[in-house]
């Protein structure tokens, strides 16, 4: 399998209305439209004809026209000339489906399973996508190591003064790698530990799990007394879909949901503070795009660096986005010396 092969989260449903809309995965453009009675297309943003760019042209009907000459093109991919009708042209296209106020979409030929969101009993809080200039693997080597959260992170994170006091600790399969962290919590602003019911004795917890078909990230963010087990009123779960535009550039898409025990109505509360949360989400994640295009190499190896106890991801990571997302064999992959 290839990146092509695996389900990505394109477009949002409420950007794609009568207008085509163009995205980039992996270096190559595709155009996304809605026909009139509801139907995704998804096809090569390139008309096979004159090399126009079909997000340029309308919707007629069920079918995308360019706006050079006028040709058509179904769903399937299927074109027609109007100027010369026994002349047909197919442009390529994807599988598409829509799930979770996105647009997701993969190769015809490709069976991958689409991304389980175990969200049940969980209120949807927002949907954010963010670009990063900076490659894939460097993006998702900062989210998925803590060490950098006291000095970036405003809310989710650990005291630096107590870093050594934080444990981790990681559990893997062929396919997928799981992190679990948790220690002293960084300081908050006592409104939001109001909000969310964080008391004194509360360590933080952060739990996450890597995918690679495509790369995202499964994250639950709670505060808890580590003696009793008593949790904080309110806790996240984030799912963080990572895809290249670029070998240069990475598009992030997050689902962010939360769960709350407050007995107030809107889901305990969560109604009443979703613009709160989703600003708090949209800061944190772009405190993280700051420190990805601030750093002074975007060179994807990671030999020579010195690395901490907290680094250790980053090669299983490395050695399972090639293999498992871009299809290489398991021999190249050790070529790479990443395993």
């Amino acid at each position: 399998m290839g990146i092509f092969d695996h389900w990505h989260p394109m477009v949002s449903t409420r950007n794609l209305t009568h207008k085509p809309k163009c995205v980039r995965l992996g270096g190559t453009d595709i155009v996304l439209f809605r026909t009139k009675s509801g139907k995704i297309g998804v096809l090569d943003e390139m008309c096979p004809h004159r090399r126009m760019r079909l997000s340029l042209g309308e919707v007629v009907g069920e079918k995308l026209m360019c706006k050079y000459h006028g040709w058509t093109f179904g769903c399937d991919g299927h074109g027609e000339s109007p100027g010369s009708p026994k002349l047909h042209a197919c442009a390529s296209s994807w599988e598409a489906k829509e799930e979770h106020g996105y647009i997701w979409a993969k190769s015809k030929t490709s069976t991958p399973v689409f991304p389980k969101f175990d969200v049940e009993g969980w209120r949807r809080m927002c949907i954010l996508e963010q670009n990063v200039k900076a490659p894939l693997e460097l993006v998702v080597d900062n989210f998925c190591e803590i060490e950098h959260t006291p000095t970036t992170h405003d809310l989710f994170g650990y005291d630096l003064n107590r870093m050594h006091e934080v444990t981790v600790r990681f559990e893997t399969t062929d396919d997928t790698v799981k992190v679990i962290n948790h220690g002293p919590p960084k300081s908050i602003n006592s409104v939001i530990r109001g909000m969310v019911g964080i008391k004194k004795d509360h360590i933080f917890n952060d739990t996450w799990t890597t995918y690679f078909s495509p790369v995202y990230s499964v994250y639950d963010h709670k505060w808890m007394n580590p003696e009793t087990g008593e949790e904080a009123r309110v806790k996240w779960r984030v799912y963080v879909f990572f895809s290249p535009v670029s070998d240069h550039e990475s598009r992030l898409t997050a689902f962010t949901y939360a769960k709350s025990s407050w007995r107030l109505p809107l889901d305990g509360g969560l109604g009443f503070a979703h613009r709160l949360m989703r600003r708090k989400v949209r800061d944190e994640i772009g405190l993280d795009v700051a420190m990805l295009e601030g750093l002074a190499s975007h060179n994807t190896g990671i030999e020579g660096m010195k690395l901490s106890r907290f680094d250790k991801v980053l090669a299983m990571n490395r050695e399972r986005i090639e293999r498992v997302y871009r299809g290489k064999s398991e021999q190249e992959s050790r070529r790479l010396k990443i395993v």
